[in-house]
């Protein structure tokens, strides 16, 4: 375990503009904004690694992780990270992280004074300058609540119908609520914070409680009967919120819904329907962003945003159909079709090193994904029925876990096991240490999470930045195998 430290943290540069008012439904994304955090330390005895870890809003699952850390020689660091709209990032010092909320252009300055006493369990911090108040909110609630949904995703996932879920899940609202509310009464806070906040937290709720039903019922094929005033959550949010419509929260329950009532409806479940529906029920400004956004998931495969991206948007949104494909162009030259995949040799749950050379003569599916990444834990299911899919054909679905981001090293391998262990993961399940994930980002071009490659039996790329499992990728596993002769 590393040292712990007691650090000062001052925020600057936050404007007005946070407010979520009318102005904002009409904003852009600045797709070349930045966030800086700027660290200085007093002397430290030892290395102490600090990272920022941003989780975007757009584009769909698109994250960036930095990495540097504070020596005995040197006290001064900058993190800059991009940073399109009002959001989110967590920066983790040592092992302690600390939420903040910043928009494009805004400096995050982090002083860090010494080292805190051996039995505190985290960093005594005191925020200064503008909208402090807004960070040592964050700070009380990690204290109070500690991650509940996580707790309550585990519940749904393994009860046997939804009705204990729902009783947790209302039980941790209510506490959210109070804390919330009480806080507000005791401290001062910004308005726009504060419909910030509020929107945040009842959306992170009505995505879960969203998401269960699907998990419970299409996933563990469950037959349910849905508990009464399950859906009373709808009371309290707007499905339809354009002032929201940047918003990571909203953006990730917004999908799970249109997907629900979709389903609801008998229609078919498709990306072209998915947009389609999300113009007829939210209207063409909001329902082609939402569609937009939704394609984005891929933004640096080329042959997906060439396919996806050729039809006409409106025109106020360009500048983001711009930015998808010329994003998408910068890696059409980089691991190409037919060129040799990179290997690797990682450990397996037993730690025995495997390596992708083991499996020449086989086609092999790639999955990178990290503990904390939603969108990769959500295609669980679906690897997991391509595993099933091919048992008895020479086809090897393997998936690379790249770590859990702000975790102390000696909880990196834990975690991952933990997490393979909890969803279930049926596939060759390997573990890439720093060093690994580092060389494969970098051969594989992975920029945002999960990715995916397909590798032919010849050893060469079939196809990086591959479909999804739940984007049909089986028929091309299928025709990787004629094409071998298999």
């Amino acid at each position: 375990m590393k040292t712990l430290l007691t650090a000062f943290i001052l925020i600057s540069g936050l404007s007005s503009s946070f407010a979520q008012s009318e102005d904002q439904i009409s904003r852009k994304l600045d797709l070349d904004g930045v966030l800086t955090v700027h660290i200085t330390s007093a002397p430290q005895p030892e290395i102490v690694p600090v990272s920022l870890h941003t989780y975007h809003s757009f584009p769909k699952s698109d994250v960036n992780h930095f990495t540097d850390s504070l020596t005995p020689d040197r006290s001064e660091i900058f993190l800059r990270s991009p940073f399109r709209t009002l959001g989110k990032s967590t920066v983790y010092i040592a092992d302690s992280s600390y939420e903040l909320v910043g928009e494009p252009g805004d400096t995050v300055n982090i002083l860090v004074m010494s080292k805190s006493s051996d039995n505190q369990q985290r960093p005594l911090v005191a925020f200064e300058g503008k909208n402090k108040e807004v960070q040592q909110y964050y700070q009380a609630k990690t204290r109070v609540m500690n991650d509940p949904l996580q707790a309550c995703m585990n519940e749904g996932m393994s009860v046997a119908n939804l009705a204990p879920f729902k009783k947790m899940m209302d039980s941790t609202y209510q506490k959210y609520e109070q804390f919330w509310s009480k806080y507000q009464k005791n401290h001062t806070l910004p308005d726009w914070f504060k419909t910030y906040e509020t929107n945040a937290l009842n959306y992170a709720d009505a995505w879960l409680r969203v998401y269960m039903v699907w998990y419970q019922t299409g996933y563990q094929k469950k037959n349910q009967v849905i508990p009464d005033s399950y859906y009373d959550f709808r009371k309290r949010i707007k499905v339809k919120n354009e002032a929201s419509m940047y918003d990571y929260e909203y953006l990730r329950f917004l999908r799970e819904e249109i997907f629900s009532q979709m389903r609801h409806s008998k229609q078919k479940i498709s990306l072209g329907g998915f947009g389609q529906y999300a113009r007829q029920e939210l209207g063409e400004k909001l329902g082609s962003f939402v569609e937009i956004w939704e394609l984005s998931g891929s933004v640096d495969n080329p042959n997906w945003v060439e396919t996806k991206f050729s039809k006409q948007f409106p025109g106020e949104y360009q500048y983001l159909v711009n930015y998808i494909r010329s994003r998408a162009a910068a890696n059409i030259k980089l691991l190409k079709t037919g060129d040799k995949a990179p290997n690797f040799a990682l450990v397996d749950s037993n730690d025995s090193l495997v390596s992708l050379n083991e499996y020449k003569g086989q086609v092999v599916y790639l999955s990178f994904w990290f503990t904390s990444c939603g969108a990769c834990i959500k295609e669980f299911p679906y690897e997991n029925k391509l595993v099933e899919q091919f048992k008895d054909k020479p086809v090897k679905i393997i998936s690379i876990c790249t770590g859990t981001p702000g975790a102390a090293d000696d909880q990196q391998l834990p975690k991952w096991k933990a997490t393979s262990k909890r969803f279930g993961l049926k596939t060759i399940d390997l573990y890439s240490n720093p060093a690994w994930t580092k060389t494969l980002r970098g051969k594989y071009r992975i920029s945002a999470y999960p990715h995916y490659v397909l590798i032919g039996a010849d050893g060469k790329v079939i196809e990086n930045f591959a479909d999804r499992p739940s984007q049909g990728i089986a028929a091309k596993i299928e025709k990787a195998l004629a094409d071998a002769g298999k």
